[in-house]
Order: C-alpha cells, then sequence, then structure tokens
C-alpha cells in the first residue's frame, strides 16, 4: 500500500508500507493493505510505520487519516 505523509512544509515521506499504526480520537488505529476506506482524526501520540524499505516510529501531534482503495494520506501538523 502506498503512503504519503504531509504537512505544512510539504511532502515528509511517501512510499509503500506493510503496517501503519497511528493514535486516533477513537483508539488507536492499525492498517494494513486492503483495510476499508476511513477518514479519521489523528490525536497526539506515537505513529509507527512499518515501510518496506525502513520502519520508523515518529511522536505525532495529530491530524488527519485518510485511507483510500490504493493510497493513505496522512496530513500532519508536524512530522
Amino acid at each position: 500500500m502506498l503512503v504519503e505523509i504531509l504537512t505544512p512544509k510539504g511532502l515528509e515521506f511517501s512510499g509503500p508500507a506493510e503496517k501503519i499504526v497511528l493514535p486516533s480520537a477513537s483508539g488507536e488505529i492499525a492498517v494494513l493493505p486492503g483495510h476499508v476506506p476511513l477518514i479519521s482524526v489523528l490525536k497526539a501520540g506515537k505513529m509507527k510505520v512499518i515501510a518496506v524499505k525502513k520502519d520508523f516510529e515518529k511522536e505525532i501531534e495529530g491530524g488527519v487519516l485518510e485511507v483510500g482503495k490504493e493510497k493513505i494520506v496522512i496530513l500532519l501538523k508536524k512530522f
């Protein structure tokens, strides 16, 4: 699944990922390939991205998650 992470500064990450774990307003969300389309508000907490080439964890301040059929877009205040 293609993941794009955007901030007011621009594109921070773009690439394939196997799994993403995000803190949402209603609890932690894990997104895997084939996830149903979804839009969610993100809260402050730890974001984990298990990417094909490089895994990483980041503390985020909040944002918005959009899961589409072919692409996942994460809009963050700060990366």
